[in-house]
């Protein structure tokens, strides 16, 4: 059975006297304290795999040719294999949803 932290707290404030639950109760808001304090960090993580792969992408879309600009010539970005862009995308990929550790 699922625990619900709000229809336990409700079934207490009903019943005062049956406390059966509480045990319950904090183990479960301890929980979710816990998880609410790595939201930060795993947001970091996601972000600097966001910009990686922005980066990519950036590098992509340089190397199409403009009509009437192909005369121009820029700095050469650093060079980023289609190897790379799998490696992040596949990365990105497999910590949907979590942090993979492994």
């Amino acid at each position: 059975m699922k625990l619900e932290i709000s229809k336990a707290l409700q079934a207490i404030i009903e019943n005062p006297d049956d406390l059966s639950t509480l045990p319950q109760i904090v183990a479960k808001v301890q929980e979710l304290e816990e998880k609410v304090q790595k939201f930060p960090e795993i947001e970091q993580q996601y972000m600097e795999r966001i910009e990686r792969l922005q980066e990519i992408n950036r590098s992509y879309l340089a190397q199409i040719p403009i009509p009437g600009q192909e005369d121009k010539k820029e700095d050469p970005e650093p060079e980023i294999t289609l190897e790379d862009a799998k490696k992040e995308l596949f990365k990105a990929m497999t910590n949907v949803g979590g942090i993979n550790n492994g």
